[in-house]
Formats: C-alpha cells, structure tokens, sequence
C-alpha cells in the first residue's frame, strides 16, 4: 500500500521552478519560474506528466508573469515573453595568417582556431514580443498569442467548465481558450489577486486593494461593486457560491453574491501585520496567516486563533480541497498537518522547497525546489496511528474523555489498548488471557468492555484501567453492548453458552439471563434503552425486554444471522443473514415491515444518523439503500462494487456512508448514500478487520491486518 508521503514521481529539472500548477484531471504538471519584475529573467516552463515525473517539454521564457493551466489539461496559458535572447557572435583571430609564409599558414589557422582565437559578442537577437499565449500541453505547440506591448496581464484564471481564460490586469479580458478570440472586455481598476469564478463557470469576482466587483458573465455586465474599509488579503466563494468570505487586515467579512450586500463581519482576535501571506480554506471556513517561523490557524466563524505551528523560512502553504488539512514548503522541508486537531500528519525534512500543490482529489502533493518536482502520496491521510505486535482485530472511538480509542490485538497475546485518538499515544494496555473476542465501548467513553474465550466478560475504566468487574461465563462470549438505561450504562452479553446476560455497571451483578436454544453470536441495543436483540445459531433474531429480558418477539432466517441493527429512534430492527434476506421488524409490534433479498449472505446492516435510511451489503457485491421513512420501507437504489462489501458504517451527523471491501484490495470508501457519489477512499495494505467514527463523527478509526490501527478525520470540508 502506498503511505503518506511517500514518493510516487519525481521530476529532475535543468532549472529551479518557482511554482508548479496541476490540471484537474490531475494528469499533468506544469513547472515554471514566474518573474517578479518586468526585467529579462531567462527561465523555463515545463510540462511534465504526473504520473511518472517525465518531461514532455520545455519552453523558454524571459518572463512568465503568469501560467494557468486548463482544467482538462491540454492548455497551458502564459503571460510573458515566450522565448530567448540570442548572443550574436564573431569569431577574433589572434593574429593574421596572411603575414605568414604560405608553408606555417595551416598551422596558423589551427591555432587561431583552436587554442588562441575567441568569439566576440557584437550584438543580440530581438526580444521576443511580450504576449498571452496558449500552449498544447501533450505537444507543447504554440496555438495562439496576442501581443501586450504594455504587459498588461498580470493573472491568468480559466473557468471551471474551461470555456473561458480571464486575463486580468488594468481590465480583464475573456477569452476563448483554444482560438484566443475575445469572449469580452471588462474594465475593473486593476486587480491586485487573481480573479475567481463561481463553480457553475456563470459568475466572476475581481478584487483591487478595496473594492469587490462581480460579474454576471450570461448578461456581460457588473453586477456589482461593494467597497470594504481595508485592503483586501484573500477571498473565495462559499456556501454553494451564494456568499463570498473576505479576510482584510483585521476582519473575515461574508458578502451575499447575489447583492454584495454584507451578511456578516468578524473581528480577528489580532489583527494581521505587514506583509504576512494570507491563505483561506475551502468554503472560507479556516484563514491561515504566516509569520517568519510560525503558522498561525484562524477560525473565520469567530475570528479566534485555532493553533500555531512552527514553519521554516520563506514558507508556502496550500489547503488540502478534500481534507481537513494544511501542506507546508519551505526551506527546511514539508509539513502536512491536520486543521481540525493541530495534529501533525506527516513531516520530512528535504532541501529548500519553493512552492507546492495539491491535486484536485486532495490524493497527491507536488512539491518544487532546486531543479526538480516531487510528486507525494497522500492517502490516505490519517490522523494518527498506533502500531501492535500482530494484527489488529478489533476497535472503538469514543469522543470524550478524549478523544480516544480502544483497539484489540492477538499477538503476541491478547491485549486491548486505550491510545489518544489525534495523536496515537498509549494511555493504557490490558493483557487477557485467551482471546479477546468481543469490544465495547460505553457511549460517553468513561468505560470499556471485554469478551474473551475464556468466557470472562470484564468492564475497564478508560483512562485508569481500573477493573471494575469480571463475570465469568461457561462459554467464549461473542458479543458486548452498552445499554443506555439512565445513564447506568449496564453490559448485555452474548455467550456460547446458549445465554444473552444484562451485567450491573456497577458491580457486575447478573440483573437477568435468557437462555437460548443455542449459541447467541450477536447482541445490539437501542439507542433510547427500550430493546435489546440478539441473534442466535438457531437462524432466529429476537427482540428482548431490556428491563426483564422476556422475549416479545422472534423472527427466524433460513441461515446463520450475520447482521443486525436497530434505527436511532428504535422504532426498527433490520436483520440480515446467510439466506440473503433482508428483514425490517416495528419494534413495538413485531409486524415485518418490508423484506428484501440479496442474492448471496448479508455481510452488514446500518442505519443513518436520521434514521431515514437503511444500508445492507452482501457477498453479491451489491449495497442496497432503503428509504424506511416510506410505508412499506421502499427499497430506493442498489449500488455494485468490484468486491464484497464486509462493513459499512454511517457518519454519525452527515450523510456519508463507510464502506469496507474484502480482498485482494482492502478500501475504505466513503460515499454520498443519496446517489452514491465517492467522497474519498482509504487504501489499505491488509483486511480491514474494524471501522468505527466517534460519536462525534470527527474522527474514523479502522483496524488492520498489518499490525495497524489508523485513525482518519471523520469528515470532509465542504
């Protein structure tokens, strides 16, 4: 599997690049080294493929004040002189062969030529005229230029949609990318940051030192123009692109886009000095700021400092567009660190960095230096990790006290470890006899509990270790749930021994015992302490009094129960099994809601957050979503994958579901469960044995096969 940071192209360059841009199709880089002055400065731009780090071609250049890249990739605008200038030379004689005997004139001319004549510079080749130009990135063949004796162009910007170039600088002209044929010409004092569209590609913000100006591009007109107290530093769409955020000197200001008009203004806990670079995250939520040697996190909501971190000199951060995560180059190497904890992800020290990049997916790094371009891995991102002896079998998240983790491992005995979530050290570890075959973690996170095949189930404090109690059972115990019952907590129990047991949180005292036909392999209990369920080899799901343990109600399968799961409310209990069905029980009558059926075992079940839907997964590779507001819960989509789906889980607050994929190529993939879009995946190097997202949904842990136990945010910035 590849790991964070590792290095998957490297590009050796016969210049130094001061900044690099990425397509986002994420195929192609484009190295060059922008002027800081209209002076001569010879320099090169290359394009190079980021797959492998080689080069397709060079251009040179006397100074590229600007490069933009097309979003599909075949474009590369430029504005500056495209070219070189030539030394016009002539060849000096050391002296006349003609005054020599016509016998030594051969000799004469050998010397003159190769040990004592020297060229001369008489002259050079024109400039080459200053213009905005297009370049064919597979061929690197010149498409079109427009000359700009003044220079005028100081930003290039290309739509979203690519149908558009923006050149700004005393006005912005609209351009047809692949003709240069002018789209438009719009007169806006002198832009000081590059220019932004909407993402719908209908929209286009410009900003001078104090004044935001939007355009509607479909009317070709100004929408309008607000005016703000002070310089502007940053400023991005948010919000779907009905706002735009602001950062100033000293404030963080959100403009309605369709008015201009001011929605909110925050105050920055200190205000911003001199020249410091400003850099806002995606949607305009996060504003970092960068001083020599530190980097300070700004929360844009309250304008509170969020963090610091120590930087090298000359620093360049850039937001991860995916993740909650900041990249930082500079001269004493990169730092990846996590925007929500302060964590730092990853860190490698390297020769003086120039600039950096991330790709449109937030999976890749491309950083520049002394002649060359890195591109890095960098997913999966986690938080934080904590390494075992052997494989990692088991693991829970607990948002509070924390936030913390409590993983199980086999080897090289039996142990179950407490470690800090956000930054994989260990509170804690537990050896126990046996194995350890079940773990829970109770809802506030104070407690922790454990099965072993020793038919002991024991009850941990989290922070301590303290053993609050250990009751014996005559049979390995196979599954553990807390019970929410006033805060009491209480431990249900599932046993080889044909029994389901509710355990005092207290004492351990045995409050109740149901025996079963045969072994109970699960146990689930609602959220709201109303009804526990257990699952037994006798192919029967039952729902049990938590108070009593009295059976209400029974529901058999047609082979072995491999899931179930009640909805937050309780109000429904899904089961699945090796028959493929799929049950949706009422709780309160035992009446079958709806039945479904895959065509091989059910692997999982998982309701969301809201209760709304239903998602189960099956060795038939297929992940079915219910719609269990409708009456019959209606069966809404069914997604295919390439490999059967183990686990799933959904975000506890956001509609995101986490799924898991069995062999040859472990994942992680989350998706949108309304229409099944990817929102990110997470490669692994082994089975995925554990998933599980804080109460919270800020972190996601999963354990592996390959002795690891990783912890991810638990969700993306919009």
């Amino acid at each position: 599997m590849s790991t964070i940071g590792e290095v998957l192209a490297t590009a050796t360059l016969s210049f130094t690049p001061s900044h690099v841009v990425w397509s986002g199709t994420g195929q192609v880089l484009v190295a060059f080294v922008r002027s800081t002055s209209a002076a001569s400065n010879t320099g090169l731009i290359a394009a190079l493929d980021a797959a492998t780090g080689d080069t397709r071609w060079t251009k040179d250049t006397l100074d590229a004040r600007s490069v933009a890249l097309c979003p599909d990739g075949r474009l590369v605008a430029v504005a500056g002189r495209l070219g070189r200038v030539e030394a016009i030379t002539e060849f000096v004689e050391f002296q006349d062969c003609n005054e020599f005997p016509p016998q030594l004139r051969d000799e004469c001319e050998r010397f003159n030529r190769e040990e004592a004549g020297r060229l001369r510079v008489v002259g050079h080749t024109p400039r080459p005229p200053d213009r905005l130009s297009a370049v064919n990135v597979q061929s690197g063949t010149l498409l079109w230029g427009h000359d700009e004796p003044t220079a005028e162009t100081k930003h290039l910007t290309y739509s979203p949609d690519g149908r558009l170039l923006a050149a700004s600088g005393e006005r912005i002209l609209l351009l047809d990318p692949a003709t240069g044929d002018q789209r438009g010409s719009l007169f806006v004092s002198a832009p000081l940051l590059p220019t932004a569209f909407s993402r719908d590609s209908k929209r286009l913000v410009a900003v001078d030192s104090t004044r935001v100006t939007l355009i509607d591009l479909t009317a070709g007109a100004t929408k309008w123009v607000t005016s703000l107290p002070e310089p502007v530093t940053q400023f991005t769409f948010a919000e779907n692109d009905s706002s735009l955020v602001v950062s100033t000197e000293r404030q963080v200001i959100t403009l309605n886009a369709e008015t201009g008009d001011t929605r909110s203004t925050v105050d920055l806990q200190d205000p911003l000095v001199g020249d410091q670079p400003t850099v806002l995250g995606p949607g305009g939520r996060r504003l970092v700021t960068v001083l020599p040697g530190t980097m300070t996190l700004w929360d844009a909501a309250d304008g509170s400092r969020l963090f610091e971190t120590p930087v090298g000199n000359s620093a360049k951060v850039r937001f991860n567009p995916v993740l909650p995560e900041i990249a930082i180059a500079s001269a004493g190497g990169v730092k990846v660190v996590n925007s929500r904890l302060g964590t730092t992800v990853w860190e490698q020290a390297t020769d003086p960095l120039h600039n950096l990049v991330f790709s449109a997916d937030g999976r890749r790094l491309a950083l520049c230096g002394g002649g060359f371009v890195r591109v890095h891995n960098m997913n999966p991102t986690s938080v934080s990790h904590r390494a075992f002896g052997g494989p990692v079998k088991q693991i829970a998240l607990a948002s509070s006290p924390g936030p913390v983790a409590v993983a199980v491992s086999q080897e090289p005995q039996a142990t179950a470890t407490v470690f800090h979530a956000d930054t994989g050290e260990p509170v804690l570890e537990k050896v126990h006899p046996g194995v350890i075959t079940s773990l829970a973690l109770s809802p506030e996170g104070r407690h922790f509990a454990t099965g072993g095949s020793d038919g002991g189930a024991r009850l941990f404090t989290s922070l301590t270790g303290e053993k609050l109690w250990q009751v014996p059972h005559n049979a390995p115990v196979n599954a553990l749930a807390f019970l929410p019952a006033d805060g009491d907590d209480d431990v249900i129990t599932a046993a080889g021994d044909k029994t389901a047991r509710r355990l005092a949180h207290d004492t351990g005292a045995e409050r109740w015992k149901l025996t079963h036909p045969q072994a109970v392999t699960l146990v689930t209990a609602s959220l709201d302490g109303r009804f526990v369920a257990t699952a037994c080899t006798d192919r029967s799901t039952r729902i049990l009094n938590p108070a009593t343990g009295q059976e209400l109600f029974r529901f058999p399968h047609d082979g072995k129960i491999r899931a179930i799961a009640f909805s937050p409310q309780g109000s429904m209990l899904a089961t699945g099994g090796d028959d493929g069905a799929v049950l949706i029980i009422d709780t309160a009558t035992g009446r079958k809601l709806a039945q479904s059926l895959h065509t091989r075992e059910v692997t999982a079940a998982a309701f969301s957050h809201d209760g709304k839907l239903l998602a189960t997964a099956g060795k038939d590779h297929a992940v079915q979503l219910f719609n269990v507001t409708a009456d019959p819960p209606k069966l809404t989509s069914a997604l295919a994958f390439p490999q059967t789906i183990i686990k799933l889980a959904f975000h506890p607050t956001e509609p995101q579901l986490a799924l898991v994929n069995d062999e040859p190529s472990p994942t992680v993939t989350i998706i949108d469960p309304v229409d099944g879009t990817e929102l990110g995946r997470l490669a692994h190097p082994g089975t995925v044995n554990g998933l599980a997202y804080s109460p919270d949904g800020k972190l996601l842990a999963t354990a592996c096969e390959d002795t690891l136990a990783r912890v991810y945010p638990g969700r993306r910035e919009p």
